[in-house]
């Protein structure tokens, strides 16, 4: 088993499980708040849930414990959406994982396992209002409705217009506030 299945599956004490759960809990909040996602009266969102965590900590995670490429960045996100739009599609409004919602969850993720020295420096940052509403696109593009990889890349182009230099997940963190 590789260290991040360790870190999202396995933790090994009390502390470790505690984070972990603590990270999940607040990259799926933030990942689903305003979007929307479930056919109102769902009953098997927390099934939902748990084999999508299950997914990203088996399957997507170990991508990370190197530096991970932008091109299998994007196509982890891809596969996240595939697995998810197939795990239990009628629970989903609209049939459909979406890619904004997708791209949130991962890249909340892969932040707070950065900040806590657990994986190099992710490739991107988590797309959301706050961060939209920094670049041109404010206004015209929601992330909760992004749904398909080139729509996301070109909120991903117009981040790295403002960031200059600074790589995103780094631009990102010095950038976001909550208001």
């Amino acid at each position: 088993m590789t260290r991040s299945e360790r870190i999202a599956m396995q933790p090994l004490g009390p502390e470790q499980t505690f984070i972990v759960g603590e990270i999940w809990t607040l990259a799926w909040a933030a990942s689903v708040q305003r979007a929307n996602l479930y056919v109102a009266g769902s009953k098997q969102t927390q099934e939902f849930r748990a084999k999508i965590k299950d997914f990203v900590g088996r399957d997507l995670l170990p991508h990370y414990e190197s530096p991970c490429t932008e091109s299998q960045h994007y196509q982890n996100i891809a596969l996240l959406v595939e697995f998810g739009t197939r795990a239990i599609p009628d629970i989903l409004r609209d049939g459909n994982y979406r890619y904004g919602v997708a791209q949130k969850l991962l890249n909340l993720a892969l932040k707070y396992y950065w900040c806590l020295g657990h994986i190099p420096a992710p490739p991107h940052c988590p797309v959301d209002r706050i961060i939209i509403e920094k670049t041109p696109l404010r206004g015209r593009v929601n992330w909760t409705e992004i749904k398909d990889e080139a729509q996301y890349r070109e909120v991903i182009e117009a981040i790295r217009q403002i960031a200059g230099s600074e790589s995103l997940a780094r631009w990102e963190l010095l950038n976001y506030s909550r208001r």
